[in-house]
């Protein structure tokens, strides 16, 4: 039980902590092995397409020939994004499958454990006067904000950047302006994808969390000011 109301962060590590079990810690394994593969094919599909997007103005902007290298590291990042996508999807096949054989069993498992967390910190929290908590949730509140804000504000601006420039050519053409259409296009295709998994990243890592320990600590301050007040009217 804590004796002071400790930082953001160490709240936020109790809420995502969860009561070690046998089939958690083979679930962790799985999931670790996924993670690192998911996360090997994000860095090798932004390799990817950093280098498709060079070899384009290389040769549909400059002019020059592409050397043979360039085309095999291209493909070489293609298929390694590819393996890497496909293995994290046989990583995750057991759990995917199994959670859309029985999709209300996983959600009352995810409610449960989430509800473990929370009640284990709505317990450590019953020292902390209400007023603290109020604080803090207000705080909380406003950092969810600006981490709502901030990535519909950048998903937005990656969604229309290609669309300003094909904007600003309408006043001021670009040169090769017919060749440069496709570029364009696939650009904008790439970065509204870019831009959806952006704010999808941060509401799944930085929005969600905020929003949960949010809501603990709104009803921490709201038992220990009822527990209080009896207290209070007892004596």
């Amino acid at each position: 039980m804590y004796s002071r109301l400790p930082s953001t962060y160490e709240l936020l590590e109790a809420l995502s902590a969860s009561p070690p079990t046998p089939a958690a810690d083979d679930a962790a394994s799985h999931n670790r092995v996924a993670r690192a593969l998911w996360l090997g094919f994000i860095a090798a599909l932004v390799a990817m397409l950093l280098s498709g997007g060079v070899l384009a103005v290389w040769r549909l902007w400059l002019k020059h020939p592409v050397p043979p290298w360039s085309l095999r590291a291209f493909e070489v990042l293609l298929a390694l994004s590819a393996a890497c996508y496909v293995g994290a999807g046989i990583a995750r096949a057991g759990t995917v499958l199994g959670k859309l054989r029985n999709p209300l069993r996983w959600q009352a498992a995810e409610m449960d454990r989430h509800s473990a967390a929370e009640d284990a910190l709505l317990r450590r929290l019953a020292r902390i006067p209400p007023q603290q908590l109020q604080a803090r949730q207000r705080r909380v509140r406003l950092q969810l904000r600006l981490w709502e804000g901030a990535a519909r504000t950048v998903a937005l601006l990656l969604a229309l950047a290609p669309a300003a420039v094909v904007v600003i050519s309408a006043w001021r053409p670009l040169p090769r302006q017919e060749a440069m259409m496709g570029v364009l296009l696939w650009l904008y295709g790439v970065m509204v994808v870019i831009g959806a998994a952006f704010y999808l990243y941060l509401n799944v890592q930085c929005s969600r969390p905020l929003r949960r320990l949010a809501h603990v600590l709104g009803e921490a301050a709201e038992m220990n000011a009822q527990v209080r007040a009896k207290v209070t009217a007892s004596d």
